[in-house]
């Protein structure tokens, strides 16, 4: 076989034949092409993929027991195609002409059939290193599985030991998962590089082959990234678990310290500590004193040893890995307490046996002094001394005796209330405390001067301090009784309620004097003992002698009050009585009879009833105006409500006018009608011999009432009170001739009604009438002229009183007393005692000029007022005097009342120099608040601090314009002192108010500069602040525009941006830096001007900064608007045109792409917010931010369009965290 054929000819390609092999479910079709000379062996087709690599293990076996069976068929054919070339060879030795063809035909088909029976190597070694690969998968799953059933079964332990070997499992099963997944990594590479190889092995490339290696490595990566997750997962509850059994026997490691600290205590330190003996004597304390020494020691250790158990705990507890920590932190706090306690026991059992210690060095030296003490006290026992002098040396022993004992006592007694009925150590201190006071008591009795002395001492000095004590609170308890006034009610039984009330004060006041005179009599007898405390006791007791005598003058006025209205009043309810029962009397139906001697009889009785009751409503009326004049001369300020009394007493005393009148009437009419049986012509012989009888009595009592000679109303008041009293027995006959009188006017108009002439008994009655008003008009004047005289002669005579008592005399206040309480009680007194004068003086005055008056009217009474006149002359002058001194006298002592108030008022702030100290402390708080605020630093010193430093500096000036006007006041106060009782120290104190005004001035000063300059610190301040913000902003607003500008793509986007720019930062620029002159003016003048210089550079330089960054964005828009210009002129030449079917096409794919990518990483996005999308020329990058460890694993890309798709992986493993700068893929 030849061919002739030149190099230059091109054959066609033509199959010859085709060969199909099959073994089970593998299939192949080898088809034989010619070529011109050449022959060429291509597997057509392959039945399943030459990279088919199965699902699992078994279908790989499958596969690979089919491979196997093919290239055993496949070898069988070997023999036919060494056949073929041996054919091929025996022709072309028949034809020589063709030899070159048969011998080219012969080459490429061994070489064809050689390299198909070495890619069916491959195939065969693809599917072996598969698989071993799937049974790596197998093993590494059956791992997984495993691992998975360990970690679900209950995983218990007993004791550490087994949490010990639990923990080892778990490491093991890790390690075993670590190299499992490790082998099957590695083989997986292998497999996935052999295929690699594989599918790019050979000249031409197979577009079935390229798929097949896809489809196999896409199972590959499905079944280990299935692995590999669940590898992870088990690594990550591996880890938990882990962790978890660490944290436990952790736990339980702690736990078991714990058991060995406990067992540590209660070998070595619970007993002692529940030891209480502190030793009987100071031998046996210093030997517990250095046991306890040891057993510090020893406490030291375990404490040393909790220390670090705690230290421990804590740093479990702290962390938040652990989860169960409550019974931890129980156990922990039950340690801390135990530890608590220990050291606790132990401060107190030291403390204890310290205090023990001290005790009983005391002790013994208490025993020695005393040793002394008793002989010395035998020494002077047989000396013989006088009791004062025995008492006073006795004194100083005891006091010896105390002062020595008292440590001892004070400790031992210190010690036994420590502890309680339970405590072991008391028995042996009490011993000693009782031996000691045994002691002490022993030695006390030998010194019984001093205790008798100082008892009898004790005892009058108690019971006169109980005496003035009763004294005093006895008149604290009647006195706000007694200050008000009295109000004596307006009916006899309040009345007589309020009686009993001041009867029982004036028993109370007695026995208040009777107790203050026991209280007098032992300070005279105390005078003996203490001259000096018994003198400030006679002073106390004077006081209240002063005071209790006004209360029981007080009142014995209101009781003299009283006594006269209750009398009234009874009197009055009495005579109501009579006055009823005698009415009662007169309308009784049985007083008509026929009987003219029973009438008669009759008439006697009623008569002498009649003026009974007369009599009682005369001497009751007389008790009223008496009652009346009593009050009129009393203090207006004893009676509360005097204008109720008065009226009540007068309406009491018209009611009895009225009864009087009534019963009057009434006798009358009844006498008439007792009368009437009489006939008339007896009537009428009657009226005259009763009217014979009435002229004649009527004469005899005119006559009665001319005096014989003239009465001086001046004269002794005995005189006036017969004729007085002449009077008041003329009043009961009077009214008799009064009924008469009223008696014969009735009779007479009943005779001449019944016909009777009674011309002449007109005129008669006529006569008596005027006769019976005539002496009615002289008993009215005498009786009032002689009321009024009398009354008169009553004042005059207690202003005798008075007088004669020295209590109208005005002492000289030359000296002042010390004690304002004193002053005051004085004062108090004294213008109440001066106002009851001036009422008697005004009384009797007012009398006097009534009894002119009456007398100067025209009247037919003999009467003379020379000497009254004179009297009257003569008190005006007394008044006028006295009230003058009276006033004087008030006034000075007013001004000594202010004076003592002052006085002590002063000498407190003199002694305690209260302003001063005030103003001491103000100032030294202040001075603190300056240096504190002067310590901090200027980034302390921000505008909140400086704004509360205002308000604290506002508060202390505050303060100060208070103490200024106590300043003032105690200078106005100091002044008027000064002026009315000039004193040395008044004086000093004045020079000492006038220094403290002069430093509060100046203080006030330095306080308003300083607040001054914090206020312009705060404004400096805020001129910072303001600068700060500006900064800020226009920092940001520069970096936003730059951010905007990089995104903006056309010439009329870069100049709005420009303009938006310029129109929100130009505006503020001068604003900023008229801000900041301000700021630099303020600030050299607060700090000078090379420190506010100095202050400001910062500000002046971030200013600068700003502008500069100002200054270069405008720069940078404007050159990016001259770019875009020149790209967009570049854009606009025509050479342009033929690229821009291609150019849009090419970005109508690019936006697709864009948007595939964009639509699936979006979707990730919502939810992984950390992943961004950012493009650079025609590249995207997918950025993911906060990575951490767990974003260890395999990352798939896939984009896709109408074309296809195209996919990409890599396996990313990260290095550290995102929280460490080192983190990184």
């Amino acid at each position: 076989m030849s061919s002739e054929a030149s190099s230059g000819e091109q054959f066609s390609t033509t199959t010859v034949s085709s060969v199909a092999v099959q073994a089970g479910n593998s299939r192949i079709v080898i088809a034989i092409l010619k070529s011109g000379k050449w022959v060429q062996l291509q597997l057509a087709e392959a039945e399943p993929n030459l990279l088919e690599i199965g699902s699992s293990q078994d279908e790989t076996k499958k596969l690979l027991q089919d491979h196997e069976q093919l290239l055993v068929r496949l070898k069988s054919l070997e023999d036919q195609v060494w056949d073929l070339l041996r054919e091929a060879d025996k022709t072309a030795e028949e034809n020589k002409e063709q030899s070159q063809v048969y011998d080219a035909m012969a080459e490429t088909l061994g070489d064809a059939w050689d390299a198909l029976v070495i890619v069916l190597e491959k195939r065969r070694k693809l599917l072996k290193i598969t698989a071993v690969f799937f049974e790596n998968a197998l093993e590494f799953a059956i791992k997984i599985d495993q691992v998975e059933e360990f970690l679900q079964n209950s995983q218990e332990f007993e004791d550490v030991e087994s949490l010990k070997e639990l923990l080892q499992q778990h490491e093991h099963h890790t390690k075993e998962l670590l190299e499992k997944s490790l082998a099957l990594l590695n083989k997986s590479h292998e497999l996935t590089g052999f295929i690699d190889e594989f599918k790019s092995d050979g000249p031409n490339i197979n577009p079935e082959l390229i798929q097949g290696a896809h489809s196999s490595c896409l199972k590959i990566d499905s079944l280990l990234e299935l692995l590999q997750d669940r590898r992870r997962q088990l690594d990550k509850y591996l880890k938990h678990q882990r962790q978890g059994l660490k944290q436990v026997l952790q736990i339980c490691q702690w736990h078991h310290q714990e058991n060995q600290v406990t067992s540590l205590y209660k070998k070595d330190l619970r007993d002692y500590l529940h030891k209480q003996n502190l030793g009987s004597s100071l031998t046996e304390n210093k030997e517990l004193l250095c046991e306890h020494k040891e057993m510090e020691f020893k406490a030291k250790e375990w404490n040393f040893t909790v220390g670090q158990l705690k230290a421990e705990a804590l740093k479990i507890l702290l962390s938040e890995d652990y989860a169960e920590k409550e019974h931890l932190k129980l156990s922990n706090q039950k340690i801390t307490l135990l530890q608590e306690e220990v050291c606790r026991h132990m401060e107190e059992r030291k403390k204890l046996l310290q205090e023990a210690s001290d005790f009983f060095n005391a002790a013994n030296k208490a025993f020695d002094v005393l040793g002394g003490i008793e002989a010395y006290i035998k020494l002077l026992n047989e000396e013989g001394l006088s009791l004062p002098i025995l008492a006073m040396k006795h004194e100083e022993l005891q006091g010896e005796i105390k002062a020595c004992t008292t440590d001892a006592l004070q400790k031992g007694k210190a010690l036994v209330g420590k502890g309680d009925s339970h405590s072991s150590w008391l028995p042996g201190i009490q011993e000693m405390i009782e031996y000691i006071q045994k002691r002490v008591d022993q030695l006390t009795r030998q010194c019984p001067a001093y205790t008798e002395f100082s008892l009898k001492k004790q005892q009058l000095t108690a019971s006169l301090e109980d005496y003035l004590k009763k004294v005093s609170m006895s008149i604290k308890k009647i006195s706000p009784i007694l200050t008000i006034g009295m109000d004596p009610g307006s009916c006899l039984s309040e009345s007589e309620r309020i009686l009993n009330k001041h009867l029982e004060l004036a028993n109370q006041a007695k026995e208040t004097s009777h107790q203050l005179e026991a209280a007098v009599r032992i300070i005279k007898e105390g005078d003996e003992f203490e001259p000096e405390e018994m003198a400030t006791f006679s002073n106390k007791a004077e006081l209240l002698n002063e005071e209790l005598k006004t209360l029981s003058k007080n009142i014995s006025s209101k009781l003299d009050i009283l006594k006269a209205y209750v009398a009234f009043l009874k009197s009055a309810k009495e005579v109501n009585d009579d006055a009823e029962r005698l009415k009662e009397f007169f309308k009784s139906d049985a007083l008509h009879t026929d009987n003219e001697m029973e009438n008669k009889t009759v008439m006697e009785t009623a008569e002498t009833q009649w003026q009974t009751v007369v009599k009682k409503i005369l001497s009751t009326e007389n008790m009223g105006h008496g009652f009346l004049n009593l009050v009129n001369m009393v203090n207006e300020n004893l009676i509360l409500k005097s204008g109720n009394v008065v009226g009540v007493t007068k309406e009491a005393l018209d009611n009895l006018n009225k009864v009087k009148e009534d019963l009057t009437e009434i006798w009358t009419t009844w006498k008439l009608q007792i009368n009437q049986v009489k006939s008339i012509k007896q009537q009428s012989w009657k009226l005259k011999e009763q009217f014979k009888k009435t002229t004649h009595s009527s004469k005899i009592l005119q006559e009665a009432l001319k005096p014989a000679t003239t009465v001086d109303l001046g004269s002794n008041l005995h005189i006036l009170l017969d004729l007085q009293k002449k009077i008041n027995q003329m009043k009961p006959e009077f009214q008799q001739l009064s009924a008469e009188v009223e008696y014969m006017v009735k009779l007479s108009e009943l005779l001449s009604l019944k016909g009777v002439p009674g011309q002449e008994n007109s005129e008669k009655v006529s006569e008596l009438i005027h006769l019976h008003q005539k002496i009615k008009d002289m008993m009215t004047e005498y009786d009032d002229i002689l009321n009024k005289t009398v009354k008169f002669h009553h004042v005059k005579e207690k202003m005798d009183c008075l007088i004669k008592s020295g209590e109208l005399e005005i002492p000289e206040t030359n000296e002042v007393p010390g004690d304002a309480h004193q002053v005051k009680l004085h004062l108090t007194n004294t213008l109440e005692k001066h106002t009851h004068i001036r009422h008697l003086y005004k009384l009797a005055l007012t009398l006097g000029v009534d009894i002119l008056s009456a007398v100067q009217k025209p009247c037919c009474l003999n009467v003379s007022v020379k000497n009254l006149q004179q009297e009257l002359a003569t008190l005006e002058n007394d008044s006028i005097n006295w009230s003058t001194k009276a006033d004087k006298y008030e006034e000075e002592l007013s001004h000594n009342f202010q004076y003592c108030t002052t006085k002590e008022e002063i000498n407190e702030c003199y002694k305690g120099l209260e302003l001063r100290e005030s103003f001491k402390d103000l100032k030294k708080k202040f001075n603190n608040l300056k240096f504190n605020y002067t310590k901090k630093t200027e980034k302390a010193r921000n505008l909140k601090v400086l704004k509360i430093q205002i308000q604290q500096v506002d508060m202390y000036a505050e303060k100060m314009q208070i103490l200024r006007k106590k300043a003032d006041n105690l200078e106005k106060k100091t002044t008027s002192c000064v002026v009315n009782q000039p004193d040395g120290n008044v004086g000093v104190l004045m020079e000492t108010v006038r220094e403290l005004q002069k430093q509060l001035n100046e203080f006030g000063r330095v306080v308003e500069d300083y607040k001054q300059n914090l206020d312009l610190m705060e404004h400096l301040q805020q001129l910072m602040e303001e600068c700060q913000y500006w900064y800020e902003e226009a920092s940001a607003t520069v970096i936003r525009v730059g951010k905007y500008s990089a995104e903006c793509k056309t010439q009329e986007a870069v100049e709005i941006l420009y303009k938006q720019f310029n129109k929100f930062i130009q505006p503020t620029v001068p604003q900023q830096e008229e801000r900041i002159q301000q700021f630099t003016d303020l600030a050299k003048r607060l700090y000078g001007f090379e420190e506010g210089s100095k202050y400001v550079e910062k500000v002046v330089a971030k200013h600068e900064e700003v502008l500069d960054s100002i200054n270069e964005l405008c720069n940078s828009l404007k050159q990016l608007e001259r770019e875009i210009e020149k790209d967009v002129l570049k854009e606009e030449t025509p050479n342009i045109e033929c690229f821009v079917e291609e150019a849009i096409i090419i970005q109508k794919e690019q936006a697709r792409n864009k948007q595939e990518l964009y639509k699936d990483v979006s979707q990730e996005k919502e939810e992984e917010p950390n992943l961004e999308i950012d493009k650079l020329g025609d590249s995207y990058y997918l950025l993911k931010r906060n990575v951490v460890l767990a974003d260890t694993g395999k990352y798939v890309c896939i984009a896709s369009n109408e074309v296809g798709e195209a996919h990409c992986s890599a396996f990313i493993k990260v290095i550290g965290d995102s929280l460490s700068p080192d983190a990184h893929f």
